[in-house]
């Protein structure tokens, strides 16, 4: 397999493992207070980082909209790769004067792509937005990260409902969605998708709903075995197809009894008939251009617009784009992340999806920038809570399709102008903006009025979170200022390499796994705590005390099954 190499790779590739742990701290409470969504305010690197100890390989899908690397630096965040956060951050890891934008871009992308996969479940996936800005260098690095054997797709995705009159050779309007899985074999949910089944119709008011008899009856192989005739009830002879037929003679027999395959009138042919409500859906396309499946830019700026009456963001995605991902990669209780959460749409997305089926989708949302409360949290909290907002009223207060005839008539077109004028003239204090419009030979116009409305809440709930203390302190010990809970689902992580499974957790218990006891005394290990030790864990598993320091012997402790790892060097995990 063919590998990617840049500026800075070589001290970038081991980078995810240096970083140190913070702590997650929980700044508020919004709604539903045993919810277990969250938004963090800190450097996603840090925060991935960080919930390695609760969600190591946990997280079931994984959606990221990272910067494009366009080079623009009026968005609100800034994607030239030269804001100040990054920039002290590739001049504290690498040599940045050296580097090219694409290569600090690489540099940014590398380590948290690595903690993502660290985070993601075996049977989960991870869908990356881009544009072909970067779009060849980060699939070279996925292919590494993840494997190739890993990559799903390039899906694209249709991003603009109109071309760019000005662009300057092609109007980009599409973005790729890179799609891995963390194992080989994952598979999407299939989709219901309704576009692709009006052939279905009920014309005898058919108790089962609309069905159609048109699906193939054919093995889609030759097939010897299921060569055979079938005979109609008035003794017709119907001879099987070239391949023969897709079943057994009994199957079909079976199929003929509950009604599935039916005889023509004639009893000259057989027909299938298929109901719309047995059908499971279809496996997703990776062609994303129907708008109403996965929306467009305007309408996410609409929805946003909607929740903040200032424009506020360049290009955040619509939720109809997040739901379907939603929806083809998850079930009802699993849990979403989203490390560059901008406006917030994950987090909105698996609100509403939680609501229309009665989900508990858990989402993870870190930002990065200080916006992270004051609009991505913000914007949860109206989803959430409910909100005012200016709606628009339209009301169709003309419309005429014309002919190319009436069309090169200049006293028709002269008439219907002068319709149109008045219309626009007399409704004109009636509204707020009046629309006209002349499309596929139809002159419409539209009466829009602004109304202020309230729209209400969703519900649900989240923590809005920030990253705080270090694990360790300047001087390299225990931070003083952790709680006995965040100590130990630490050391839970870095023995197991997985989140720890309880949380009764009670000082000095720490867990156990498999056939391993864990326990943690901060200052002394002494005898006494070993006698008491043996005598809850009488079955004689193996007992691991993290600890500064013991005075039982090395041959006492053996004796015992007792592993003493020394704080804080032995849980200083990176």
């Amino acid at each position: 397999m063919p590998y990617i190499d840049w500026m800075g790779k070589d001290d970038i590739k081991d980078h995810h493992k240096s970083i140190a742990y913070k702590t997650i701290e929980c700044k508020e409470e919004i709604g539903d207070i045993d919810s277990e969504n969250m938004i963090i305010k800190g450097d996603n690197l840090l925060a991935l980082k960080s919930l390695l100890p609760y969600y190591a390989s946990s997280v079931k899908m994984i959606y990221i909209d990272p910067p494009y690397n366009t080079g623009n630096t009026s968005w609100v965040y800034n994607d030239n790769m030269d804001s100040p956060l990054i920039k002290k951050w590739l001049n504290d890891t690498v040599n940045a004067d050296d580097l090219s934008r694409s290569d600090k871009w690489l540099c940014m992308m590398y380590p948290r792509l690595k903690l993502l996969r660290e985070l993601l479940k075996d049977d989960g996936v991870i869908f990356i937005s881009i544009d072909n800005a970067e779009v060849t260098h980060l699939k070279m690095i996925c292919d590494e990260i993840f494997g190739i054997d890993n990559f799903v797709t390039n899906s694209i995705w249709r991003s603009s409902d109109n071309s760019n009159n000005d662009a300057k050779q092609f109007s980009s309007d599409y973005n790729h969605t890179l799609v891995y899985s963390k194992k080989s074999g994952w598979s999407p949910n299939k989709i219901f998708d309704s576009s692709k089944s009006t052939h279905y119709k009920n014309p005898d008011n058919n108790p089962k709903g609309a069905y159609f008899d048109g699906n193939p009856l054919n093995s889609p192989s030759p097939r010897e075995n299921l060569t055979f005739d079938i005979i109609s009830p008035n003794g017709t002879i119907i001879k099987p197809p070239k391949n023969g037929w897709r079943w057994s003679k009994e199957t079909i027999e079976e199929k003929i009894k509950i009604g599935e395959i039916r005889f023509t009138e004639d009893e000259q042919r057989i027909k299938r008939r298929t109901y719309l409500s047995d059908l499971k859906g279809l496996p997703p396309s990776n062609l994303w251009i129907d708008l109403n499946l996965t929306g467009h830019n305007r309408q996410a700026k609409y929805e946003l617009l909607n929740l903040f009456p200032e424009n506020i963001f360049a290009t955040p995605k619509p939720i109809k784009l997040l739901k379907f991902l939603l929806e083809i990669s998850t079930q009802e209780d699993d849990i979403i992340l989203d490390s560059f959460a901008g406006s917030g749409t994950t987090a909105h997305a698996v609100l509403e999806q939680n609501k229309e089926d009665g989900g508990n989708r858990k989402f993870i949302l870190i930002e990065t920038l200080d916006y992270a409360k004051d609009i991505t949290a913000e914007r949860v909290r109206r989803v959430i809570k409910g909100y005012d907002f200016m709606g628009k009223d339209k009301t169709t207060l003309y419309e005429k399709k014309l002919t190319t005839a009436q069309i090169l008539k200049p006293e028709t077109m002269e008439k219907i102008s002068k319709e149109v004028n008045k219309i626009l003239e007399d409704e004109k204090p009636n509204y707020t903006k009046i629309e006209k419009t002349f499309k596929e030979n139809t002159i419409k116009i539209v009466g829009i009025k602004d109304i202020k409305s309230f729209k209400d809440g969703i519900g649900g709930g989240f923590k809005y979170c920030e990253l705080s203390h270090d694990i360790f302190d300047e001087f390299g010990e225990l931070n003083s200022k952790l709680t006995f809970d965040q100590i130990a689902k630490h050391i839970y992580f870095v023995e197991f390499k997985k989140p720890i499974d309880k949380a009764n957790i009670k000082a000095p218990f720490v867990g156990t796994h498999k056939y391993k006891y864990i326990y943690f005394y901060e200052n002394k290990f002494l005898k006494r705590d070993m006698k008491e030790l043996i005598k809850l864990n009488n079955d004689y598993k193996q007992i691991i005390v993290y600890t500064a320091r013991t005075t039982i012997s090395d041959d006492e402790l053996k004796d015992n099954n007792i592993i003493i790892r020394y704080i804080p060097y032995d849980i200083k995990d990176n």
